[in-house]
């Protein structure tokens, strides 16, 4: 009997570990066919082309009213700052350098700016002064000059970021000729208070450079993510997939035996450019799936009477078919291009645009479908 009871219990634990056995084991899935890749990033890659002239990081050759300091904590940049102190009674504080060699600024007059970080302890004291930039090493040769008078209202206790183009209409050129830019060795920073200060006040100087004058955003004409208000010959279709920007791109069909496509829009709202004829340029991305088909005819139409042929800039596309290849191509076209095309009108009102027309032929009617695309139409300053 206890036998029995022994191969009874024996024939239940091999039972039971034959059906653990036969579990099936979970394993996590590898398969991540269900990822999508982050979406690609079009942001454009912001490159610093600035020129230091002087980084602050040590008082060697500054003059100031009393002695500079070289101050280590609170500094906009590097290592520290440049401290002046104005004394109990005094009225008048000054920043000044002739730089151990000259800097060439790498712009011009049109394209660049002076920056730098200037701290001020209380600026209900500041009356007036100038901020003078020469070639010369002289404050009053070769230079060019800001009058503090229009900066103070601008600035506030605390640190101050000035940002002084050497285009702005108040900036003050001497009469020789101006600055070198490609040779700069002498700056000057000076001003007076009200009167004389009841407390000692402390003023700074951080990373002074120069550098070019960053242009402005571009306006969006048309994004193409929609087909809203676009007319093509057929149906226009929003892809998305391929695009060169956003969410789609808008595709018209060339139908086999035809010979003519336009895309064609006008605007919900006419748009500022913010640019004029010599600074502006238009952008957009066309796909053309066969070059060799195309006429050397058609025009790209920009106006601002909701109409292409008045108010109208245009560019002849006899002239851009040749540099196109199959795929999409940005186009860059300048408003002061010598073959760009205006309307004896006056031209487009480039504060108020609202209509656009893209036109083309092939050189004979297609044997097969021919899907054109264009995508973000953009004004830009060239």
């Amino acid at each position: 009997m206890k036998l029995i009871k022994i191969m009874m219990a024996c024939s239940i634990f091999v039972i039971a570990l034959a059906a653990i056995s036969c579990q099936k084991v979970q394993y996590k899935s590898r398969d991540t066919s269900y990822l999508k890749p982050p979406p690609k990033d079009t942001t454009p890659v912001v490159i610093d082309t600035s020129v230091v002239i002087d980084n602050c990081d040590v008082v060697d050759g500054w003059q100031v009213v009393g002695s500079p300091v070289e101050v280590t904590t609170g500094q906009k940049e590097g290592k520290g700052f440049l401290q002046a102190t104005l004394a109990t009674g005094q009225s008048f504080e000054q920043f000044i350098k002739t730089l151990p060699a000259p800097v060439n600024t790498k712009v011009t007059l049109g394209t660049g700016e002076l920056k730098f970080w200037f701290y001020v302890q209380d600026v209900s004291q500041l009356k007036d002064g100038q901020i003078q930039f020469s070639s010369a090493g002289d404050p009053d040769k070769n230079r060019i000059g800001w009058p503090l008078a229009t900066i103070i209202p601008t600035l506030k206790n605390g640190w101050n970021l000035l940002e002084l183009k050497f285009s702005d209409p108040g900036a003050e050129i001497t009469g020789d000729g101006g600055p070198d830019l490609t040779a700069m060795n002498f700056i000057k920073i000076f001003f007076n208070t009200t009167g004389n200060v009841a407390t000692a006040q402390n003023y700074g100087l951080d990373d002074i450079r120069v550098a070019a004058i960053p242009p402005p955003p571009p306006v969006e004409i048309d994004n193409c993510d929609a087909i809203d208000g676009w007319q093509v010959v057929g149906t226009p279709v929003e892809v998305t997939t391929g695009q060169k920007e956003g969410k789609g791109f808008l595709q018209a069909t060339l139908a086999t035996g035809q010979n003519f496509e336009q895309f064609i829009k006008t605007l919900a709202a006419p748009v500022n450019t913010t640019e004029t004829i010599a600074t502006g340029q238009l952008q957009l991305w066309l796909y053309v799936p066969d070059v060799s088909l195309l006429k050397l005819d058609g025009q790209i139409q920009f106006s601002s009477a909701g109409d292409p042929d008045k108010n109208r800039i245009g560019w002849p596309l006899a002239t851009i078919i040749p540099t196109l290849k199959n795929g999409w191509n940005h186009l860059q076209l300048n408003f002061n291009d010598p073959g760009a095309q205006i309307t004896g009108d006056g031209g487009p009102d480039l504060t108020a645009m609202n209509f656009i027309k893209i036109f083309f032929d092939t050189s004979a009617n297609v044997t097969s479908d021919q899907n054109y695309g264009i995508d973000d139409i953009k004004v830009v300053a060239k």
